[in-house]
Order: structure tokens, then sequence, then C-alpha cells
């Protein structure tokens, strides 16, 4: 079991991702000058879905992570750096079915377990556990639980699935496009960190 200060820590990661406001109003609002009591309202119940939301994240972000941490030595470094960029291409091409607005096609496509993408924590483990990236990479990279570049690819894309088995968010395509984009765009910078190292 993730233990409670682990646990914090993805939740407000998730909860960054639903704040309209982000970080910086999550923090500051106890300091600013409070608004009137409709706005305060408004706030709180937006607060209070976007909680329901995070929660009801939590166990796909941690059934996502559970490799993530665990390196697989089995997996040569260089295999597991090739599988992230096919990864990378197989969000690409994932944009099609969202250009056709096809959340179906989409969960479909996502929920095949040869995708790269779905084996993510194991080649990332095998990274992190090489001695090609540097203390540093490493740390930028980071796991779910210690948190980095790779946190956020698990994160975005444990939210993006949890959306497409939801009825009402997988209609939301603004939203899913949002997710995949993160997605992509977190996963980038692992790979951008892996190139800086020799990969």
């Amino acid at each position: 079991m993730p233990s409670l200060k682990k646990l914090c820590l993805v939740l407000f990661a998730l909860q960054y991702d639903y704040s309209s406001n982000g970080v910086t109003a999550f923090c500051t609002s106890q300091r600013t000058k409070l608004p009137p009591s409709s706005a305060i309202n408004s706030a709180v119940l937006d607060r209070r879905a976007a909680f329901i939301n995070t929660i009801a994240l939590v166990p796909v972000v941690w059934s996502q992570g559970i490799d993530f941490a665990e390196a697989k030595v089995s997996i040569k470094p260089d295999a597991a750096f090739k599988s992230l960029v096919k990864a990378r291409e197989e969000l690409q091409q994932s944009r099609e079915f969202l250009a056709k607005s096809d959340s179906e096609g989409l969960r479909d496509y996502l929920s095949d377990g040869s995708l790269n993408i779905n084996n993510y924590g194991e080649n990332a483990g095998a990274l992190l556990a090489s001695k090609q990236l540097d203390a540093e990479s490493k740390r930028a990279i980071g796991t779910i639980r210690t948190y980095g570049a790779g946190a956020d690819v698990v994160i975005m894309y444990g939210g993006l699935k949890a959306d497409l088995e939801d009825e009402e968010a997988a209609s939301n395509f603004n939203a899913l496009n949002k997710k995949l984009k993160r997605t992509i765009d977190s996963l980038d910078e692992v790979i951008s960190i892996c190139r800086s190292n020799g990969f």
C-alpha cells in the first residue's frame, strides 16, 4: 500500500490537472482577499467536483505506476528507449480517433496490451536502472513516487484512459485532447533526457 505522503503527492499532481486556476491559485487562496459569497460557493463546488474526479483517478494512477517503480533488468536500456519512441508514435497515431470524435475507437485502441505505451512503466524502470543515465537525468525523469517528467506520463495517460471509461467524460473531446497532448509532451521530455545521455 502507498504511504500517505506518496498518495498526497499523486492527489496534488492530479488536482493541478483538474483545477482551472492551477497550482498558483491553490497555494495563494488563503492569502488573497475573499470574493463575494456567490463566487465562494461556485469555487467550493468547482473544487469539490475536482476533488471527486481526483479520487476517482487514484486507483488508475497507482495501477499504471506499479511496474514503473520496479526496473525490469531483463529489458536492455536501448530496447527500452526504442519502446518509448514507439510509444510516442502510438500516441501521435491515436490523435486520429479524436480528430474523428471517436472516443470509443480510441478506448479500444489504447486497451491493446501490446502497445508500447501500455508497457511504459517497465521500460522506464529499465532506463532508470541503467548506468547510461546520470543521476540528474534519473531525478528529472523520476517515478510515480518521486515525481518528474515520467510521473507526468503516468498521470496524464492514466487520466486519459479513466476518462475514456466514463461515458460523460468520454464525450468531452477538449479534455481528452488536453490529456493526450500532455501525455505526449511529457513523454517527449523523457525521450529528450534519454537522448541527451547518448540514447
